[in-house]
């Protein structure tokens, strides 16, 4: 073998060795990222060393738009570049799939040379090829991008150049399927994440105006859009809330429409485009896209409008349906914030209206104790053997009984206040009593229970009498309500220890085990026809304003008990 050819051998050797290396560095960049930008540009960059020519591009072909489209790397500036199917050699190659060797471009009549004629810079050969999709369906495959290869540094491309640019585009292909499919994945995470955080801020906040800032910033940050403003309907007022992102978001501002004149938009206009100019003119803006959504909050009247209105958005310029339909999902979380803080305002008006009613309910009916008490002393009063001293026990106990109205009507205020109003002085289980037993007697006169007081307390206690009546009285009373016709009730009062024990019990049908725990909470009632729920409540109340504690034992068909606990009043020695 001469020495002639032995070089020859060695010279294809090193070449096969360069192209095995490419090939491999290839393989390497493919498989290095699924991002699509980069992936392109390892690809170009690799597919030129391996090609041993002086520029290459990888153009991806956009069907909706019919287009092929790249980017390329000027310096230190990114640029698109777009063309129509069928125009020029890459164009060509992208409409019919064919496969184009050119040795001197300029004599091929699908060439372009307006690019050259830009640039100053001179194609001469051209190697360009298809890049199928990656299916086993032969038949219904589309030519999903084309490599372009221009100018080979020592002469023509070969028919060895196609076969390893072949084998390249097949590899490509695939990596270009799985970057695709990774960027449609990547999307569908950010869209869950995007609608995940507004589902967040709905149930997290009852605040409107901060749902609707916080829902707009992050639309603008996923559409990536210069400004937009919101109008929507705020009662009778329109309202505007906007957000902007220049260097970050600025601070977004809520502004009442009675300071604009709006009421253009609320005019039945069939084209909202027509609305955009009017909009830009007031507010001295530039917004470029205008939706509108029809909101139904109330069973009259006609649907409220509400209208967003967006500036400077690439997504909805270039057509993407995908941003268009993530917009209109927006707008509907948009109305489901107004809807839910509609419907948050009417549930607690109503809660409101039916608190103020309990309220009364319970006035009026705590007021009718007292009330039939004086109705009842004043029969006695008016019989014509009352004695002098009995008519001024009577009348006594009525002035203490009108008192009683006026303190229960500011007791009642000051606990829907929460307000501590208990006047506490010193006295005695005797002069409690004292104060107490004819109310309690005349309470459960000629009701068929039997009343039972016992004392055995010589204490002191630091208390406010009145409250302590009061406290006493609500719990006889239901005590009464539970007996019916017959039954005991009995009151005892001792001395344990450092407490006075005030101890209240009947033996009536016990309270239910269903709201036993929480018998001391406001609106909770055992079902009785008039009760609202109030009256142990303000008991619990009160007895916490003396430092005290309140137990409460009963079982069903057992009886109630109630165990009132006050400190004894220590005289300093």
């Amino acid at each position: 073998m001469n020495e002639k050819l032995i070089n020859e051998l060695e010279s294809k050797l090193q070449q096969k060795e360069k192209e095995l290396y490419s090939i491999q560095k290839i393989g390497q960049a493919l498989s290095s990222t699924l991002h699509l930008d980069e992936l392109l540009n390892l690809i170009m960059k690799e597919i030129t060393i391996l090609s041993n020519a002086d520029r290459s591009t990888l153009y991806l072909v956009d069907r909706e738009k019919g287009e092929i489209w790249s980017k390329i790397a000027l310096k230190a500036e990114i640029k698109e570049i777009r063309q129509k199917l069928g125009v020029g050699i890459s164009g060509y190659v992208a409409a019919t799939g064919d496969k184009i060797n050119i040795r001197d471009a300029y004599r091929d009549q699908r060439f372009d040379p307006t690019t050259d004629k830009k640039t100053g810079y001179q194609t001469k050969s051209i190697l360009c090829l298809p890049v199928w999709e990656p299916t086993s369906d032969q038949q219904s495959r589309e030519v999903m991008g084309v490599i372009q290869v221009l100018n080979k540094k020592d002469g023509f491309f070969t028919d060895e150049d196609e076969a390893i640019m072949e084998a390249v585009a097949s590899e490509v292909a695939v990596a270009l399927s799985n970057a695709r499919l990774y960027e449609e994945l990547e999307k569908k995470y950010r869209e869950i994440d995007l609608l995940y955080e507004f589902e967040q801020k709905l149930s997290g906040t009852y605040k409107l105006d901060d749902v609707l800032s916080d829902i707009l910033s992050d639309m603008l940050n996923y559409l990536n859009c210069g400004e937009t403003i919101l109008v929507y309907p705020d009662k009778s007022i329109l309202r505007l809330v906007s957000a902007q992102k220049k260097n970050g978001f600025d601070q977004n501002f809520h502004l009442p429409a009675e300071n604009l004149d709006l009421s253009f938009l609320m005019n039945p206009v069939k084209d909202d485009n027509k609305l955009r100019p009017e909009f830009n003119r007031m507010l001295k803006k530039d917004f470029n896209f205008i939706r509108k959504v029809f909101l139904s909050v109330d069973d009259e009247g006609d649907p409220l409008q509400v209208f967003l209105f967006l500036q400077d958005v690439p997504s909805l310029k270039s057509g993407n349906e995908e941003h268009s339909r993530i917009l209109d999902i927006i707008l509907q979380k948009i109305c489901r914030a107004i809807e839910l803080h509609y419907l948050r305002e009417k549930i607690l008006k109503q809660e409101r209206l039916s608190a103020v009613g309990q309220m009364m309910s319970t006035i009026v009916h705590d007021l009718r104790s007292p009330i039939g008490s004086i109705n009842g002393f004043l029969e006695l009063l008016l019989e014509t053997d009352t004695t002098p001293e009995e008519r001024e026990e009577f009348a006594d106990i009525m002035r203490f009984e009108i008192q009683s109205i006026t303190n229960m009507t500011t007791e009642i205020l000051d606990f829907a206040k929460g307000k501590t109003s208990i006047l506490p002085r010193k006295t005695s289980a005797i002069d409690i009593l004292k104060r107490f037993q004819p109310q309690l007697e005349q309470l459960f006169r000629d009701s068929g229970i039997v009343l039972k007081i016992n004392n055995h307390s010589q204490n002191l206690i630091y208390a406010d009498t009145d409250k302590l009546i009061r406290v006493f009285y609500n719990i006889a009373k239901n005590a009464k309500e539970a007996l019916g016709s017959k039954g005991n009730f009995v009151f005892t009062v001792n001395d344990q220890d450092s407490v006075v024990v005030f101890n209240l019990e009947d033996d009536g049908p016990g309270i239910p085990e269903e709201i036993k725990n929480h018998i001391f909470e406001s609106f909770v009632t055992s079902g009785k026809a008039s009760g609202t729920g109030l009256g142990l409540a303000i008991v619990k109340k009160i007895i916490d304003e003396h430092q005290g504690t309140i137990e409460l034992k009963s079982a069903p068909g057992h009886g109630t008990s109630f165990c009132i606990k006050l400190p004894q009043y220590k005289i300093e020695e």
